[in-house]
């Protein structure tokens, strides 16, 4: 299991989404940011690839407004042609933004 990052409130916080080096063309990847998977996102946008993944950040306008806590980081890709699904999911802590 890969670590969990820790992102003051009010940081940046960088990902990167693929499909394992397979083609990306006609895949779409929206992101939606989760406390616990029956919440409702507190983040949602779409992302613009660059190469062959999605390269994004949470702004630190984003993170400024999220509860301390773990949330998921869902990368919802889906490709509308051949009716494919993916969701990779990377876990992060909110902590204050005055934590060491």
């Amino acid at each position: 299991m890969s670590k969990i990052s820790v992102v003051r409130q009010g940081e940046d916080f960088e990902f990167v989404f693929d499909l394992g080096g397979e083609s990306i063309d006609g895949w779409v990847c929206t992101i939606e940011v989760k406390m616990f998977p029956s919440d409702t996102s507190s983040i949602t946008r779409v992302i613009v690839p660059t190469g062959n993944a999605w390269e994004g950040f949470l702004t630190s306008s984003e993170t400024a407004l999220l509860a301390i806590g773990t949330y998921r980081l869902i990368g919802v890709l889906t490709n509308s042609t051949t009716d494919e699904e993916r969701q990779p999911i990377i876990r992060f802590n909110i902590t204050d933004s005055w934590a060491t």
